[in-house]
């Protein structure tokens, strides 16, 4: 199943490539359709520049609101998706991930694992207060 799914995936990728290049091939006066596909990669160009870095004190106020239970309904994966480039924030939200394994499960972890989890966002923001 795997490698079927990795197949079709890599497939994918290769007719999205090869497919432009056919079709100037197939459609030379259908040029200006390709006007779309290069507005596409401007756009995701635009958003990987323009998206803000999370911050320690994002990433503080992001784990308090797990840990506490009252997360929203894509915390979880934001949590868990989020990849500070800072070096110092990447290993305290590494940390944090140690300690109390998946964020889903930190609202049921035991007191100790809960003050360690709480130590580290202290230090998360005592970092972002030093940052500013």
């Amino acid at each position: 199943m795997k490698r079927a799914s990795q197949f079709v995936f890599r497939s994918g990728r290769l007719v999205s490539v090869l497919a432009p290049i056919i079709a100037v091939v197939l459609y030379p006066r259908a040029r200006w359709l390709f006007g779309f596909a290069a507005v596409g990669v401007a756009l995701l160009l635009f958003i990987i520049l323009t998206t803000k870095k999370p911050t320690a004190p994002d990433v503080a106020a992001l784990a308090e609101r797990l840990l506490s239970g009252s997360s929203g309904q894509w915390d979880v994966d934001d949590y868990g998706h989020i990849n500070p480039k800072d070096p110092q924030v990447r290993e305290l939200w590494e940390r944090t991930m140690e300690v109390g394994g998946l964020p889903e499960e930190w609202p049921g972890l035991d007191e100790e694992k809960k003050n360690q989890i709480r130590d580290i966002i202290r230090s998360l923001k005592q970092l972002g207060v030093t940052s500013e």
